[in-house]
């Protein structure tokens, strides 16, 4: 009956740093013996000159005693097959998973630690070259093979990076495939083991299928809803057209859920550290919220201006109507009033009004267009937040980790978010006038 490796380590991985403790405390706890070891019990056991050197060992050990100080050699193992019948697979692992076990046979580790008297807890995981501090489990002397359960701390530890180097490695090898050895501080030893690295967790292919639905349900509210649609109109309605803050917010709102998601996936850990993600959203954020406040501000005035027009209307249609003598008092305040009220009137018309509201005409010429056309200071935050954005999805994806951008980089986007946020104050609304806004004559509705 054959017993999964996985299986059997799965419940015990919270032991396995306690054993390997153990071990360090006691390096000869699994057998005090110096005698040769049996090799038919042993993961090693095909080797041929482990074989011969076994064989030697057994006939004459006086003569073959140099040999028993062997350096150790990572070999990928063979099955051993017990007495009871049941084979117990002793072979290194030819699959490396994060939050996985993976075992690793080394050839001459019973007369490194026993004959040699060697710590086996110093030996540290090698995989492509990059060093992880995992400490080993060892297991039965004469069947010299070492445990380790890959886990991560820290993001700010040195095996994070190494992992991720690990896993980029892997990905620029031949069918994934990269080296596994062991080491001490004083060398690495040789290793003829190989094994593949499972660079994507088995569990994001059904997680981003939800992601993508999610996202396609979040485009679905934008086209259906005024979700990321100009907020100056007094309804935001599926005709409305898009806010360009309103969809930067989205924009980052979506690539840092999907990395965060995929970075917990690939490492097993829930706190990730942030790095260079909260300065873009807050960026995005102020940017939207800037936006928002601009537009609302355009309505106030608004409806400032709106009241006052109907105050003044009222006051020289009551004044006239008295029928007051040229030049006197009264006949001046009614020609101040009645300038005031053309002035009013003026800026109302330039103003964002109520009815016929511009509606979207594409998405592209909504987060593009200013009222007056196709307007710089939009296309560049469009631009910067585009290159950002592939900068982020390529840093999480080699790095494993939330991107840091570098200070200059940030400073360039908020600066474009400023420059934008500025410029939407003196923006022309977008009026029926324009026929490519698609608003009725006389209206106005304020840049989204």
């Amino acid at each position: 009956m054959s017993i999964s490796f996985r299986a059997r380590f799965w419940f015990a991985r919270p032991l396995l740093g306690w054993a390997a403790l153990l071990g360090a405390m006691s390096p000869t706890a699994l057998c005090t013996s110096t005698k040769p070891i049996n090799p038919d019990q042993s993961c090693a056991r095909q080797e041929p000159d482990y074989r011969k050197n076994a064989e030697g060992y057994a006939k004459d050990l006086a003569a073959y005693s140099p040999l028993r100080n062997l350096p150790l050699l990572v070999v990928p193992g063979d099955q051993y097959v017990s007495v009871a019948g049941e084979t117990e697979d002793l072979r290194t692992s030819t699959e490396v998973a994060m939050g996985e076990p993976l075992r690793v046979c080394v050839m001459n580790l019973h007369d490194w630690i026993y004959v040699q008297n060697k710590n086996p807890t110093t030996l540290r995981l090698s995989i492509a070259g990059h060093t992880l501090s995992l400490l080993p489990s060892v297991g039965p002397s004469d069947q010299e093979y070492l445990t380790f359960i890959l886990h991560l701390d820290t993001a700010d530890s040195e095996d994070w990076k190494a992992w991720a180097a690990i896993v980029d490695a892997a990905r620029h090898s031949r069918h994934k495939m990269v080296a596994i050895t062991v080491t001490d501080s004083k060398e690495f030893f040789e290793s003829s083991a190989y094994a593949r690295i499972i660079t994507t967790p088995k569990s994001w292919y059904w997680i981003a299928p939800l992601l993508v639905l999610l996202i396609a349900f979040l485009v679905y509210l934008a086209a259906t809803t005024g979700l990321l649609r100009n907020t100056g109109s007094p309804e935001q309605t599926a005709d409305s057209p898009f806010s360009l803050g309103l969809v930067q917010m989205a924009f980052w709102f979506c690539l840092s859920l999907a990395a965060y998601v995929y970075i917990c996936l690939a490492t097993e850990q829930v706190h990730v550290p942030m790095g260079s993600v909260l300065g873009l959203l807050g960026i995005s954020s102020t940017t939207g919220l800037a936006a928002v406040f601009v537009d609302r501000q355009k309505n106030a005035a608004s409806d400032k201006l709106a009241a006052e027009s109907d105050v003044l209307a009222a006051r020289t249609s009551s004044t006239a109507a008295a029928g007051i003598t040229p030049g006197c008092a009264a006949d001046d305040t009614l020609l101040r009033w009645q300038y005031r009220l053309a002035q009013v009137r003026a800026e109302l018309a330039r103003a964002p009004g109520e009815a016929g509201a511009a509606t979207t005409q594409g998405f592209l010429n909504d987060i593009l267009n200013d009222g007056d056309g196709i307007s710089f200071h939009r296309f560049q935050i469009v631009v910067w937040t585009v290159v950002l954005g592939a900068v982020f999805v390529w840093s999480v994806y080699r790095n494993i980790t939330m991107p840091e951008f570098d200070a200059s980089l940030l400073t360039l986007m908020g600066v474009s978010s400023g420059t934008y946020v500025g410029f939407k104050f003196a923006e022309k609304p977008k009026t029926g006038d324009d026929p490519a806004n698609g608003a009725k004559p006389g209206a106005a509705t304020p840049a989204a």
